[in-house]
């Protein structure tokens, strides 16, 4: 069957899954005037999620003054749960924020599309899975995407808008012009593991971690990282922030996609599966590593890896270097994206870092660096 995709006007959004992502999500669509529909398993969870992550979150930033009551209200009132797919069917686009299980959101999305109308957009929020391969039940496939949203979703602007080669123009347009209105910065990315800012946070985390131990502490991974790439809370901090056992997942989840790709990808450290297995964090405290030379070390397979996988990015088609740039800058807070940093060292250090992580069995070597094309990128 031939379907026509119009662009729709979306007025009344559906979140699949009011948990931390789901209603942060569902709460940044109705500050900025739409009508959201959410599902949940149960009775019992519409209202406790409801209570929890609506009145309790809202009734705070009131009693901060973040926020005025009629504010609150209005959000409030804008917002409704459900346990039926039923009614579901009004809405002009649905978000899938469920937990990180591919049968789980398959199965979903099967049901969404039995539910809903052939021109409801249906997106999904993972972290990692291919569009593709979760939408494979859908009927109209070209309404179909991914709609990536940054932790935490009402706060950090960033979200990756994701083409799958089934998406018409009418739904990315549809989904670009939403996430503008949501005062989001959308980029455009094509299908891909983990999309586009992920595999580049990912792999540096992994190659980061992979030196703890007698010489390398927490605080010292966590100095050495804020001096190469110039934040205030470095790499260390924030996957303590995220948990650990979803940064091992994640990093599991993107060496089983890409590993044995062309592309390549750092292994999961033993070290950091270790420490989700123990249930701990980090310890940032202690005494840090001030010694330049050993300290440089850190900072050049940390550099590396992260050029190697930007360019490898761009390389594949999967996002364009003004997105990249942009999509890093404003996901992660860092103050330079890879392509700043790469042109401001000096094409011919960049190319000698790249090889180090080639030679660390990081990455693949990317066809620009194998070339010996040391021109400057153009921002």
């Amino acid at each position: 069957m031939i379907w026509r995709n119009i662009m729709k006007d979306v007025k009344t959004v559906g979140i699949i899954g009011f948990g931390v992502m789901g209603a942060a999500i569902g709460l940044n669509a109705a500050a900025n005037g739409y009508r959201v529909v959410y599902k949940e398993l149960n009775d019992d969870l519409v209202k406790s999620m409801y209570d929890k992550f609506v009145l309790k979150a809202l009734g705070k930033r009131v009693q901060q003054g973040k926020m005025t009551q009629a504010d609150m209200d209005k959000i409030c009132g804008a917002i409704k749960g459900t346990t039926t797919y039923k009614e579901l069917a009004a809405c002009d686009l649905i978000i899938e924020a469920a937990i990180e299980k591919m049968d789980l959101k398959i199965k979903i999305f099967g049901e969404l599309s039995d539910a809903c109308p052939n021109d409801t957009i249906i997106v999904s929020n993972t972290s990692t899975f291919l569009i593709e391969k979760l939408m494979e039940k859908v009927a109209n496939p070209g309404r179909t995407a991914g709609l990536h949203y940054f932790f935490p979703a009402n706060v950090n602007r960033l979200v990756e808008v994701i083409r799958q080669k089934n998406t018409s123009d009418d739904t990315y347009n549809a989904l670009m012009t939403f996430s503008r209105q949501n005062k989001k910065v959308p980029i455009t990315v094509k299908d891909f593991p983990g999309f586009a800012i992920n595999p580049i946070f990912i792999s540096s985390y992994l190659v980061l971690n992979s030196f703890f131990g007698d010489k390398y502490n927490g605080a010292t991974l966590e100095s050495i990282s804020q001096e190469a790439l110039g934040v205030k809370y470095g790499i260390m901090w924030v996957q303590n922030g995220s948990g650990l056992g979803t940064a091992y997942h994640a990093g599991c989840s993107m060496v089983e996609y890409l590993a044995k790709s062309d592309i390549g990808f750092p292994p999961v450290p033993e070290q950091l599966k270790k420490m989700f297995e123990g249930n701990k964090l980090w310890d940032l405290e202690g005494p840090v590593l001030q010694d330049k030379a050993d300290r440089s070390v850190v900072i050049d397979g940390l550099l590396g890896s992260i050029f190697s996988i930007s360019t490898h990015l761009v390389e594949n088609g999967v996002v364009s270097v003004k997105d990249l740039e942009l999509g890093v800058c404003t996901a992660l807070a860092w103050p330079k994206g890879p392509f700043t940093l790469m042109n401001q060292m000096g094409m011919n250090e960049v190319a000698k870092r790249v090889k180090k992580a080639v030679d660390a069995g990081y990455f693949k070597m990317p066809k620009k660096f194998a070339s010996g094309d040391l021109k400057p990128w153009d921002l």
